[in-house]
């Protein structure tokens, strides 16, 4: 199996694996043979590389079937939160963005010193994986409306989807744990930070990589596990801090309450210059999309909704078009409502 760019692709090839768009969906299934008409639909939906059987090889490596996972979950993240059929279209920078995050995630998904840990870190416990995931496909697109150079980002990718590598040293019980840590297990837990930088420099990551895993804890203030403060944190550590506690947030992981996506952004954005960098927040608030086209809401009127445009900023007030009334009785004539001028209606759950 060969992994090549689609410049190089010719037809007759054979693909060696399923190749999924930005969003996860099937685009064409392993071991269809490729016509000058396929590539050009790849092309279409940008998709960079692809894996080619060699003449003489069929059978997938078996370490490839967690890698093929892993990228179909990261896929998904980025179509939810930076989707390219509504980027495209309508924001040509967010669209090029688009392109430049999956160009990046797809060389750390594949990367074997990467993809080495990947049972280490689904292991660790039933989120651990996924969480990563999200938070380097988080990182990578505020690294990328920070301007920073493609090998800057790979650097910052990599770092976010093994910052929780330490982890694996955490007695189970503790990262199962829901009630208040004691004292001594708080430190246990919170030894996960230096654990990881050591686990990732003996395993020769760059130390660019290996003090993400130190310091995403650190908080702008000085309050975090290390005391480092402001710009004595490294940038992607600073970046990474703000993915993972969006992350945390919304999936309800560290904190006693699962937040609503705008809620979460709405703790961020008043966090920046206190325990967060208010410019890598604004990054992150400004630019993802936190609900999807297609997401059915509840509405603080009681009304029920689909989410129809996110055009604007793809922020968190989109544009609401109500099919149920607060009575849940279908309306005859839908009406659309935009959460971005209608300041006193909100979000109140996602069905």
């Amino acid at each position: 199996m060969r992994q090549l760019p689609l410049n190089v692709l010719e037809s007759g090839m054979v693909l060696a694996e399923t190749v999924y768009s930005s969003g996860g969906m099937v685009l064409l299934t392993a071991g269809t043979v490729l016509t000058d008409e396929l590539i050009d639909k790849l092309r279409d939906k940008n998709v960079f590389v692809v894996d080619i059987n060699d003449e003489n090889t069929i059978d997938l490596d078996p370490d490839d079937v967690l890698i093929n996972r892993v990228r179909t979950e990261a896929l998904q993240v980025l179509g939810h939160f930076l989707p390219a059929d509504v980027v495209g279209k309508r924001l040509g920078e967010a669209a090029e963005r688009h392109g430049v995050v999956l160009e990046v995630l797809e060389k750390i998904v594949r990367d074997r010193k990467v993809a080495d840990l990947y049972l280490d870190l689904r292991t660790a416990d039933d989120n651990t994986l996924e969480h990563s995931v999200t938070v380097c496909v988080l990182s990578i697109i505020m690294g990328s409306v920070l301007k920073m150079e493609q090998e800057r980002l790979l650097m910052l990718g990599t770092g976010a989807m093994v910052h929780d590598i330490g982890k694996k040293s955490v007695p189970q019980e503790i990262l199962d744990k829901r009630e208040d840590l004691t004292d001594e297990e708080v430190n246990l837990y919170r030894n996960h930070i230096r654990k990881g930088y050591q686990i990732l420099r003996e395993k020769s990551f760059d130390v660019s990589v290996a003090r993400v895993a130190l310091y995403h804890h650190e908080r702008w203030d000085g309050s975090g596990y290390n005391k480092m403060a402001g710009e004595e944190i490294d940038l992607s550590s600073r970046i990474v801090a703000i993915a993972d506690t969006y992350d945390d947030l919304t999936r309800g992981l560290t904190y006693k309450q699962k937040y609503l996506p705008h809620e979460a952004l709405e703790i961020l954005y008043g966090a920046g210059n206190i325990y967060f960098d208010a410019r890598a927040v604004k990054a992150f608030t400004g630019n993802i999309c936190a609900y999807p086209l297609g997401s059915i809401v509840k509405l603080s009127t009681g009304e029920t909704g689909i989410v129809v445009n996110v055009q604007k900023t793809l922020a968190p007030r989109p544009i609401v078009k109500i099919f149920y009334d607060r009575d849940n009785v279908r309306l005859d004539y839908p009406k659309q409502i935009d959460l971005s001028v209608e300041k006193t209606t909100f979000i109140t759950k996602i069905l």
